[in-house]
C-alpha cells in the first residue's frame, strides 16, 4: 500500500515539472521570449512637430509683434523669470521641425533670430535686449536728423527726408556743403541693409555716390558705414513732409520793338 502511494506522488511530481517546462519554453527553441516593448508615447505637439515659446523680462515700448513662418503673434507679458515652456500664458507657436527665421518688433525695438524647431521638444527663446539675436534692417521712411558732423564740417543737424526709395535734403545747417533738395540717399536695399550715400568735396561740388552699409541700433537710430565716413542719424518723424521743390520764376517779359527803332553798330 505504501509503495502504491509513493509511486502516485512521484508520478504527480513529474507531471507538474513537465507542464511547467512546456509553459515556460518556446515550442521550437526552448528560449524564453522577452516581454513586448511598451507602445510609443504620442507627440504632444503633433506628428513631426515641435514648439517655440517666446518671453522677455523687460518692458518694451509699444505692442510686440513676433513674425515667424507667415504667422504673427502679439506678446504683451513681461516675466520676472523664465516661464514654463508649455504654459498657455506665454506667446508660443507649434511648427514642423526645421529651420526658421524670427522677426520681433516693438515701437523702437527690432530683433531677428535663426532658430531650429526640433520634434517633440519645446524651446524657450528669451528675446530680452535682443539677447542672442541680431538687429537687422528697418524701413527708412520718414525724416532723419544727422547727429554728428563726421568728415563733413557743419553738417550736424542736416535733415534728410526718405520716401519711395529716395532720401532728399530738406534742411541744411549754415556752412554745410549739401544743398537743399540734394538726393542724399538712393537705392536702399532693406534685405542687405545697404544704400548709396552722396558725398561732396569741400567746395560743395563733384558729387559721388558711395555704396554704404547701414547699422540699425534700434528702429529710430542708425549709422552709415561707408567710404565717406561713419555717420549717425536719428529718425525724428515717420511722416513725409510736403515737398516744395518748385522754384517760382518771374514771368518772362518780351519787348516787341519795331524794326525801324533797332539801331546796329553801336
Amino acid at each position: 500500500m505504501r509503495l502504491k502511494y509513493l509511486l502516485g506522488y512521484i508520478s504527480s511530481f513529474l507531471i507538474i515539472i513537465f507542464i511547467s517546462y512546456l509553459s515556460s519554453c518556446d515550442s521550437r527553441t526552448g528560449i524564453t521570449e522577452p516581454p513586448p516593448p511598451p507602445p510609443p508615447i504620442p507627440n504632444p505637439y503633433g506628428d513631426g512637430n515641435g514648439k517655440i515659446t517666446f518671453y522677455r523680462t523687460q518692458q518694451i515700448q509699444g505692442p510686440v509683434v513676433i513674425k515667424i513662418s507667415n504667422s504673427q503673434i502679439i506678446d504683451s507679458i513681461v516675466w520676472q523669470f523664465a516661464p514654463n515652456c508649455d504654459t498657455n500664458l506665454a506667446a508660443s507657436i507649434i511648427l514642423k521641425k526645421g529651420d526658421y527665421s524670427v522677426r520681433i518688433e516693438g515701437a523702437t525695438f527690432l530683433c531677428n533670430y535663426n532658430i531650429k524647431v526640433e520634434e517633440r521638444k519645446c524651446k524657450l527663446l528669451d528675446y530680452t535686449g535682443c539677447n542672442g539675436g541680431y538687429v537687422g534692417c528697418y524701413d527708412m521712411t520718414g525724416v532723419w536728423l544727422r547727429t554728428a558732423d563726421g568728415p563733413c564740417p557743419n553738417c550736424q543737424g542736416l535733415k534728410v527726408q526718405f520716401s519711395n526709395g529716395v532720401g532728399e535734403v530738406i534742411y541744411t545747417p549754415p556752412g554745410c556743403r549739401f544743398a537743399l533738395w540734394d538726393i542724399k540717399w538712393k537705392d536702399f536695399d532693406i534685405n542687405n541693409c545697404t544704400i548709396y550715400d552722396l558725398a561732396r568735396d569741400q567746395y560743395g561740388g563733384s558729387p559721388e555716390y558711395f555704396f554704404t552699409n547701414i547699422t540699425f541700433f534700434n528702429k529710430d537710430s542708425l549709422q552709415l558705414n561707408g567710404p565717406s565716413g561713419i555717420i549717425p542719424y536719428s529718425r525724428i518723424s515717420y511722416n513725409v513732409e510736403k515737398k516744395n521743390k518748385n522754384i517760382i520764376k518771374p514771368p518772362e517779359v518780351k519787348h516787341n520793338i519795331p524794326a525801324s527803332e533797332l539801331q546796329f553798330g553801336q
